[in-house]
């Protein structure tokens, strides 16, 4: 995690924010590199609606990075209070369109755009920024959750593709943008779910909500606008933020009129994903036939596949499949103390067991699957694990593709007698009724901890490469 301070330039009399990258992550290289990589990002985004980035460096082993300094409030902390005003809501939007379009010229996306991440300055014509260009995601990096009230903010404002692991483009942050717009009329979530599997699967599957219908006070243009910003298919969204802004200003004077079109991806350039997570596709190893859309029950399916993504993307490693297996620990004695001769291969060992509990899923008992996932954990594994259970129940009932663990091999990369961190290669079977076998090749990371006598799970991280 990431520290904010309110400071003071060393040269300058103004004063900045400093963020600091957390301790807990210092020293971990990838999590640094990107660090420094989305502050250069952000640094080259010169514009009036973005929060600049002054300097960065590191004290000791801390990187930091000194941030234009916005006094006064957020969107998100000013919707607590409920809806805006229409005319308040389409200033914000357009200010805030002035600075992704810009960025989106530059090759930029942002994929993060939601209420927390739209500053107002306080002051008579409240200047109006838009923040964390890929900052926040370095700095969570790392996150002991699955469901932090910050993942949870960012999805209710995702875009479908981004569930489903497909090109993203400009329209993503169009699609971004037309949430907020739509929260800001109507002081609700365009889709609202207690479980992050409700809020995605509102994104894939549910109709657009219509803020006239949610807030009456609302102009019924504004219906057209959010319909058109918010559509599931990236093709009939608005081609830029501006052009969703400019359409928001026009519902609001009762000049807006719809027309049907097909917004173009790539209209700024080719643009880098900042916010791309480092290990993002582990569920892309299941495909759907490529000649025809997907239709509801289809996307039903892709929902188990966004879940992991999610987490994946938001610093959790996960890695499952299905069927059932029966897990049983290897190596060490039941009394504890120093591990005995042969701790390698014992480690390796148990690493493989549960890498195939890991890619296995118990459909008939999933509580079995659960306690055996937490009895083979440990440190922060133990914490992050049971975070992922209750969507993993609700979604794995729509996926028709049974799985079971093939062979596995364990190799460890370093450690001791009481830690290894080891790689892992899994076999996965995987059969859908009237369809042929297929396997893949399941790649991850692990630690294993020897704790009270056996090899525990300390570390998680898991990416699928098609075999």
């Amino acid at each position: 995690m990431g520290e904010v301070y309110l400071a003071q330039d060393r040269d300058l009399p103004r004063p900045v924010a400093l963020k600091l990258l957390g301790a807990a992550v210092a020293d971990d290289p990838e999590v640094r590199a990107r660090f420094l990589r989305e502050a250069d990002t952000a640094a080259r985004l010169s514009h009036p609606n973005i929060v600049a980035v002054y300097a960065r460096g590191r004290d000791e082993h801390r990187l930091w990075m000194a941030i234009q300094y916005v006094e006064g409030t957020d969107v998100a902390a000013v919707l607590r209070d409920g809806p805006l005003r229409p005319d308040y809501a389409v200033r914000i939007v357009g200010e805030t369109a002035k600075a992704l379009d810009h960025a989106h010229r530059a090759g930029v996306l942002h994929r993060d755009v939601k209420p927390a991440n739209i500053l107002l300055e306080w002051g008579p014509h409240q200047q109006v920024y838009l923040a964390d260009f890929g900052i926040a995601k370095a700095l969570d990096h790392t996150s002991a959750l699955t469901r932090t009230g910050e993942m949870y903010a960012s999805l209710q404002y995702a875009a479908p593709e981004q569930f489903e692991l497909g090109d993203v483009d400009q329209r993503a942050d169009v699609y971004a943008l037309g949430c907020t717009l739509y929260h800001m009329l109507t002081g609700e979530l365009p889709y609202p779910g207690a479980s992050t599997a409700q809020v995605i699967n509102g994104h894939l599957n549910t109709p657009i909500p219509l803020p006239s219908v949610r807030n009456p006070s609302v102009p019924t243009a504004f219906d057209h606008v959010i319909e058109r910003a918010l559509a599931k298919d990236a093709r009939q969204r608005f081609g830029s933020c501006g052009e969703l802004a400019t359409a928001a200003a026009r519902a609001l004077n009762g000049t807006y009129t719809p027309a049907p079109g097909t917004s173009q991806s790539g209209a700024f350039g080719p643009i880098s994903n900042v916010y791309a997570p480092t290990v993002n596709n582990f569920a892309t190893t299941r495909r759907a036939a490529p000649d025809r859309p997907r239709g509801r029950r289809q996307r039903s399916a892709l929902i188990v596949a966004a879940v992991i993504a999610v987490l994946l993307t938001f610093g959790v490693g996960v890695g499952f499949s299905t069927g059932a297996l029966h897990f049983s620990f290897i190596g060490g004695t039941s009394g504890g103390g120093a591990p005995s001769e042969g701790t390698r291969q014992a480690a390796e060992q148990a690493a493989c067991d549960y890498a195939e509990l890991m890619v296995t899923y118990d459909y008939e008992t999933p509580s079995n699957w659960e306690a055996q996932v937490e009895a083979g954990a440990t440190g922060t594994w133990k914490v992050q694990a049971p975070q992922m259970f209750p969507a993993l129940r609700l979604l794995m009932a729509t996926d028709s593709e049974k799985s079971r663990a093939g062979d596995a091999t364990c190799t460890v990369t370093s450690g001791n007698d009481t830690h290894y961190e080891i790689t892992a290669e899994v076999v996965q079977i995987n059969t859908t009724e009237g369809k042929p076998e297929t396997t893949e090749t399941k790649s991850l990371a692990m630690a294993m901890d020897y704790v009270d006598g056996r090899w525990l799970c300390s570390k998680w991280v898991s990416e699928a490469f098609p075999n």
